[in-house]
């Protein structure tokens, strides 16, 4: 089950897909100093609102890769100019020292080896090339391991356990140059949902629909067990 594919998710998180909006985007565009015209890929793009964005704001050159059909005739549909790729970050379609930025914005949890996608990012970066991340971490990492017991394609499903996260960057070769806690914009989207559904467990349960209601509860339950946080990172390829 794919939930931002799911319009319950879709009206809970906006067209970014992610808590925050772009208020992250922007702090990021500005601390690298990206350029108009600037090379980046946006990894998990969604509907392309990201793209659309730094088009319209920075006058940045932006393909998005996504691995749902569904999101990315949305993103092809709202953004002529950009170039739209399905695929996932396992395998990435292009060449090598192709970009000099990625946005991966809330989607590297979503993928199915991490090792693999952080790879291919360093490889597909150009030197000296930014990585920003934004996405959910464990604050309680030990609980982290019961949410391999679900097939649900979230984030938090795949939510961070942070010091290996900046452990496996360091491996491959990036300098982490800024990590921020950002979990004041989770909370506001957390307290949103409530608001509109009640409770989280009423959220998931519209959100995931094919899913038995326990699952949904039992979902919720060990989410809350991890006690999420949100948080940015911004790294840059080395020499290495």
């Amino acid at each position: 089950m794919n939930a931002y594919e799911s319009s319950c998710m879709q009206e809970a998180t906006g067209e970014t897909l992610r808590p925050g909006g772009f208020k992250l985007t922007e702090q990021a565009v500005n601390f690298c100093a990206l350029k108009a015209r600037t090379r980046v890929l946006d990894l998990g793009c969604g509907m392309g609102a990201t793209a659309s964005y730094l088009h319209e704001r920075h006058a940045i050159n932006v393909v998005g890769i996504d691995p749902s059909s569904k999101l990315l005739n949305i993103a092809k549909a709202k953004n002529p100019f950009a170039t739209f790729v399905l695929g996932n970050g396992e395998s990435l379609p292009f060449k090598n020292k192709h970009f000099e930025c990625v946005f991966a914005e809330c989607t590297l949890s979503l993928m199915h080896d991490l090792h693999v996608s952080l790879k291919e990012v360093y490889r597909v970066l150009d030197k000296g090339g930014w990585f920003v991340i934004t996405d959910v971490y464990a604050k309680n990492p030990e609980a982290i391991s019961v949410m391999d017991n679900f097939s649900i394609n979230s984030c938090m499903r795949g939510i961070h356990h942070l010091p290996s996260l900046q452990e496996e960057l360091v491996k491959i070769g990036f300098d982490i140059i800024l990590l921020e806690d950002c979990s004041q914009f989770l909370k506001e989207l957390m307290v949103k949902i409530i608001f509109s559904h009640g409770s989280m467990g009423a959220f998931w349960s519209k959100t995931i629909e094919d899913e038995l209601p326990q699952t949904c509860c039992h979902f919720q339950e060990n989410i809350k067990q991890c006690k999420p946080g949100y948080f940015i990172l911004i790294a840059k390829k080395g020499e290495k």
